[in-house]
């Protein structure tokens, strides 16, 4: 007979409060305390199936030293794609919640150490879909994640399609104040969307170059209005194979 993992939690309240709290010296005597018998984990769990990476990640503090913990809990091991027991939460979740410079340097970090983009929860969010508030760094975050794949949409406990559109215009409702900040948010998403992916939506700058430089050529427009003089070099060439060169170079990923 299985026993109820909630039973095996091994994680006590107070070392994981720690980790929350920025008390990482604690956490790193913890975990250094165990025996040969009684090994401790950066995996162990507490009541609620929540990680010392998780707890890390739900601060609503978070500054660049938790970044930096939480690299170190990535070098020793910890799992990034651990889900809690009811909620279903990773901690890239948890980093999506908040909206300060380091919590988008945390969901970088999980992203890059290889966190599942579109894992869902209980009901179906996805990390893209449990962002609360627009600050500055939420587009980072959100390009973050649509670089590493997430998807635009997601399905409900209803069986619902669900928009990451229909989402912002929730926070725009909820707070007026966020105007400002979640109006390049619907504009980045809508080219996007409108592009189909996020490859494709990298390679727009490609095409319009293209096509600037062909109707320069053909006499149709001003080189003048070239946007930048790096631009304006660009589609002033001829096909001695320069252009092709400088967009080989210029990486999709943006």
């Amino acid at each position: 007979m299985n026993s109820d993992p909630e039973e095996e939690a091994e994680l006590p309240d107070e070392i994981g409060e720690a980790a929350s709290e920025g008390d990482f010296e604690s956490v790193k005597a913890w975990l250094a305390g165990g025996t040969a018998s009684a090994p401790r984990s950066v995996n162990d769990v507490d009541v609620d199936g929540w990680t010392l990476l998780m707890c890390t990640a739900t601060s609503n503090a978070t500054t660049p030293e938790y970044v930096e913990f939480a690299r170190y809990l990535i070098s020793r091991g910890a799992a990034i794609d651990t889900q809690s027991f009811h909620r279903r939460s990773t901690a890239l979740h948890f980093a999506c919640m908040h909206h300060r410079e380091a919590d988008a340097a945390l969901v970088s970090t999980l992203v890059a150490a290889g966190a599942a983009i579109n894992l869902k929860t209980n009901t179906g969010k996805t990390p893209l879909f449990v962002i609360e508030q627009a600050s500055e760094w939420t587009l980072h975050i959100v390009t973050t994640l649509l670089r590493a794949g997430a998807s635009l949409d997601y399905e409900d406990q209803q069986g619902s399609i669900r928009s990451f559109e229909g989402h912002l215009n929730n926070i725009y409702r909820d707070n007026m104040e966020q105007r400002v900040h979640v109006d390049p948010l619907f504009k980045f998403v809508a080219s996007v969307r409108a592009a189909g992916s996020w490859k494709a939506h990298c390679r727009l700058p490609h095409k319009q170059i293209l096509r600037l430089r062909s109707l320069v050529a053909r006499g149709r427009t001003r080189e003048r209005l070239a946007t930048t003089r790096a631009i304006r070099f660009i589609v002033r060439q001829g096909d001695n194979g320069v252009v092709w060169n400088i967009l080989t170079y210029w990486r999709e990923g943006g």
